[in-house]
């Protein structure tokens, strides 16, 4: 752990709102876990996400319940381990994901931050884990950051217009930070912090696992962008079952 993540790493994490950590998964581990996931992207039912330029990607929701091995992930020791330290309290595992980004002609994923699409309340150390399982250079649709933006409001003008993809007016001229990725390398973003991936202009599929982990002791809070009630939540319930939202890292 002190060579992955050193206090200097945690510090530009809560700065920033997220951190590349290299070389987190063997190249054994991807291999493997790359084979089961294409696999998976072949068989599974996905769910699209299409816009007027094109597909933006496919993914298979909740891969962790479907999946030994996607779910082990998941809760891999050094990915939940980073992610604890960096978010510097508790968490649980809410959903992973099981990523694809097609060949040439693919859409770019438009700029957003997660909470507002994530059906829980609690304190504000949430967290996505985003394990490339392929190289992601910028051709093939790396993300992009708004360093520091998940520490301030985002402040829409008064046109009414609340679109989740349009970027906040006073964060619009600020920079932002383009992050490519090798084949077991892992980025942390937190919840709020504004990110974007670009299209694929390759001819190889871009595939990665995003896990999202939680506040420990959240709550369901109903999301207007995914109307999910969670097997019947009710809102301010705790999400403590451990069977479906089990604790990580060293509090598991």
């Amino acid at each position: 752990m002190p060579d992955l993540v050193s206090d200097e790493v945690v510090e530009r994490y809560r700065r920033e709102g997220f951190i590349r950590i290299p070389g987190v998964l063997t190249p054994q581990e991807v291999e493997s876990l790359l084979a089961v996931s294409l696999v998976r992207l072949d068989e599974a039912d996905k769910v699209n996400w299409d816009r007027a330029d094109g597909r933006v990607m496919d993914w298979v929701p909740h891969v962790d319940r479907v999946s030994e091995e996607l779910r082990g992930l998941a809760l891999h020791p050094r990915v939940t381990a980073v992610a604890e330290r960096l978010a510097g309290g508790p968490l649980r595992l809410f959903k992973s994901e099981l990523l694809r980004k097609g060949t040439a002609g693919s859409a770019l994923t438009p700029l957003h931050a997660d909470a507002p699409a994530i059906p829980f309340a609690g304190r504000s150390i949430g967290l996505t884990a985003w394990v490339a399982l392929t190289d992601v250079p910028v051709e093939r649709g790396c993300m992009s950051y708004i360093p520091g933006s998940h520490l301030v409001p985002h402040e829409r003008d008064d046109s009414g217009d609340q679109d989740p993809f349009r970027c906040p007016v006073n964060l619009v001229w600020e920079p932002r930070v383009t992050v490519p990725v090798r084949a077991g390398d892992v980025t942390f973003h937190h919840e709020r912090v504004l990110h974007l991936a670009g299209r694929n202009d390759t001819d190889e599929v871009r595939v990665s696992l995003a896990t999202v982990y939680m506040d420990a002791e959240a709550v369901y809070e109903p999301s207007d962008l995914v109307p999910d009630d969670l097997g019947g939540l009710l809102p301010g319930q705790p999400l403590d079952d451990d069977r479906v939202f089990p604790l990580i890292g060293a509090h598991s």
